[in-house]
């Protein structure tokens, strides 16, 4: 009988840890049935996010014109601080998916809303992973010309995420829309090879969260970002 315990108990663990941590592959979900792929500002415009889920940093790189910018919640970013922002989150989350809910192409310009189901696995916006499920919503916009991306606008449920994510997240919130002057160091891009463990993005996906940390801390440390 305690034999019988002790191995429902273990195969309870092994379970709760598989769901807690996630070591899914990275998902992009055309929710909406009426997006048109072979619209180009279209395809663009949902080529970007599919890098940055791929971890194609060099990709990437080349869908954003040298002049683009950013700005969302309460940020504004130049396109190598983008680039340094979405590799920070790529590696801080776990579990990807994101589903494009509704797309719609107006001229040069692409509107998305969306929302993304992930595990919360390594440190971000000053919090520490809590390995807790979290769902992001938003809307972004993103303005194509000559096949490229020159600027992206984006409005997400901040509050709603830094709840999920704790007292931690919810206490840089308040002093974010309370108006303080906090410095806060821009994100640094990081090489192409960043998250691609043995040359691939899927190596450091299956990893545990304790492990993409560490992946993290000591790409960091060996690269001197």
């Amino acid at each position: 009988m305690r034999t019988l315990k002790f191995f429902i108990f273990n195969a309870l663990l092994m379970a709760s840890t598989a769901t807690t941590f996630g070591q899914k592959m990275a998902v992009l979900n055309l929710g909406d049935p009426s997006v048109q792929l072979s619209n180009e500002t279209t395809a663009t415009a949902i080529a970007v996010s599919r890098a940055i889920l791929e971890g194609d940093w060099q990709k990437l790189d080349g869908l954003l014109d040298s002049n683009f910018t950013y700005t969302g919640d309460g940020y504004v970013f130049s396109k190598d601080q983008y680039i340094g922002f979405m590799q920070d989150m790529r590696a801080a989350f776990s579990d990807f998916e994101m589903i494009l809910e509704k797309v719609v192409t107006e001229g040069d310009f692409v509107s998305i809303r969306f929302s993304s189901k992930v595990v919360n696995t390594g440190k971000f916006m000053g919090a520490p992973a809590n390995n807790k499920h979290l769902i992001v919503t938003g809307i972004f916009q993103r303005k194509v010309k000559d096949g490229k991306i020159i600027q992206e606008w984006q409005t997400t449920d901040l509050l709603g995420t830094m709840h999920q994510i704790g007292f931690g997240a919810l206490f840089g919130y308040a002093v974010f829309v309370g108006g303080f002057k906090v410095k806060q160091e821009p994100p640094v891009r990081k090489p192409a090879d960043f998250l691609h463990l043995n040359g691939k993005v899927e190596n450091f996906d299956r990893l545990s969260g304790k492990e993409k940390n560490q992946y993290v801390k000591d790409y960091l440390k060996n690269h001197k970002v």
